[in-house]
């Protein structure tokens, strides 16, 4: 049997289109359930702004548990999460209210402390989760966008880092020091929490391209995915966004090891025609060359800077940076000796204050 993945069309009415695509899928939940709805929360900035899960899309599934008699909760740990921060970034995207008023209950991943999830892996030893993934099923509803690190994020990233409790998550970009490793460690984690997601739905109402997760350019496609299988959506997903799947890593190990689809051949869309949209990439697609070959490529690799008159001097930069390469004097200075372009800073800022410098190649 194929893995499935259905996409439809938003036209203003989320529950319309929420419940059209579990319909295509012939997902319902089990009724009394206790679910666990994962949004991407990464940080203070919008929906509209292609960077957060929109809150009409969670307000919308709430509604379909409720309506199930299940309970629905929602949870997420932004960038560089400390406590109280989760609860900041949902109220300030509008999450907090349409949780609250479509009759959800919010669960703030920091709040308890985290259980250690002993990895099967070469890499990752062992990873703090927040209680509350444990103890739901999951609905996971990622945003469809591009990634300075990991080329794109989708459905399988927002399982792995965003499960991972408080700044924790940083250490993986020390793990993951080339982008093999870094998707090694992204399907190690996926793979420990895989079997409690019962449904993957992507936000791809307003999307991101460029330099995402952040400061990319956002575009409005105004679609809906969703799957059983979160590697299965990010194949159907990224080859809408117009690349090859298997050239994101992540996609790619998933795929070698058998986690999911091993090809988009194993995967029927239903719903309706797959568009192409062409994504602008990435300026930071050479980091890959540059961790291979060594300081030669890596003079070329776009490196961070940064911007004075945006920044406000909230060291979240510094405290995200796995490699301890950005001080804090009056203004955050890095030192690009120890800079493994991870690009967890540009990730975080939330004042685009951390910027991409790409040097000019040589002909």
């Amino acid at each position: 049997m194929k893995y499935q993945v259905a996409i439809v069309d938003f036209s203003g009415d989320y529950f319309s289109a929420v419940s059209s695509a579990l319909a295509f899928l012939g997902w319902a939940p089990e009724e009394g359930t206790s679910y666990l709805i994962k949004p991407n929360m990464l940080n203070s900035k919008t929906a509209d702004e292609g960077v957060t899960t929109d809150p009409g899309i969670v307000s919308a599934l709430i509604g379909v548990l409720r309506g199930k008699g299940c309970r629905a909760c929602i949870g997420d740990s932004p960038g560089n999460a400390y406590p109280g921060k989760a609860r900041a970034v949902f109220e300030s995207t509008g999450m907090m209210k349409a949780i609250l008023e479509a009759g959800g209950e919010f669960l703030d991943f920091e709040g308890q402390p985290p259980v250690i999830g002993h990895i099967n892996s070469e890499l990752v030893a062992s990873v703090p989760f927040s209680k509350h993934i444990l103890e739901h099923k999951i609905i996971n509803v990622p945003k469809l966008k591009t990634h300075v690190q990991t080329v794109m994020t989708g459905a399988v990233k927002n399982l792995s880092f965003g499960c991972i409790q408080g700044a924790s998550k940083s250490k993986l970009h020390t793990i993951g020091n080339t982008p093999e490793k870094m998707a090694k460690a992204i399907i190690d984690v996926y793979s420990y929490i895989r079997e409690r997601v019962s449904l993957n739905l992507m936000d791809a109402i307003v999307c991101m391209d460029g330099n995402g997760p952040s400061f990319g350019r956002a575009r409005r496609i105004s679609k809906i995915l969703a799957s059983r299988d979160a590697l299965a959506l990010d194949m159907v997903a990224f080859r809408m966004a117009g690349i090859d799947p298997l050239c994101v890593p992540y996609v790619r190990e998933g795929a070698c090891r058998g986690i999911g689809p091993s090809s988009e051949d194993e995967i029927d869309v239903i719903g309706g025609p797959l568009p192409n949209y062409e994504f602008k990439m990435p300026s930071t697609l050479l980091r890959g060359l540059s961790l291979r070959f060594g300081s030669v490529v890596k003079r070329f690799v776009p490196r961070i800077y940064f911007d004075k008159d945006r920044c406000v001097k909230c060291g979240e930069c510094a405290g995200i940076c796995p490699e301890g390469a950005i001080e804090m004097a009056e203004y955050p200075e890095v030192d690009d000796s120890k800079c493994i372009r991870c690009y967890a800073c540009y990730e975080v800022c939330e004042y685009n204050a951390v910027k991409i410098k790409q040097k000019a190649l040589p002909l």
